[in-house]
């Protein structure tokens, strides 16, 4: 009976460990791309812009939805010199929710860089849709 029930525990946890990979990957798949507009600072609601500016040192994601607009934020805090950008991968709309993902390039090797701490975010301006964003 032991020998049963030690086959079947495997065989049991075999099954809930391939059902909740399943699980995990449901409604991710894309529907539409997004289009949006990379904002720059004047263009960035005054409101928003303030909780920007209180939490930029931080890392930073942020949605806010204002009239017909949704607004997505993603900071990457304090960095100790300047010469960054940030490079949209991918917005887009699947069933279960938003998907964001925007990187981080540093400056490269050799360039010359400000000598002082920078904060660098990204703001885009897009439909608004009442999806949850996720951050990849």
């Amino acid at each position: 009976m032991g020998k049963k029930q030690g086959l079947l525990s495997v065989f049991l946890l075999a099954l809930l460990l391939l059902c909740g990979c399943g699980l995990t990957t449901a409604g991710t798949e894309k529907i539409r791309d997004l289009d949006y507009t990379v904002l720059a600072e004047s263009e960035i609601p005054e409101t928003l812009l303030e909780e920007i500016e209180s939490r930029k040192a931080d890392d930073l994601k942020l949605t806010w939805r204002e009239g017909g607009d949704l607004y997505v934020v993603r900071g990457f805090g304090m960095q100790e010199t300047g010469g960054y950008s940030i490079q949209m991968r991918e917005f887009y709309l699947a069933d279960n929710a938003i998907y964001f993902k925007a990187e981080l390039i540093g400056p490269e090797n050799g360039e010359d860089v400000e000598k002082a701490v920078s904060y660098p975010y990204i703001v885009i301006k897009t439909e608004r849709l009442e999806e949850n964003v996720i951050f990849e």
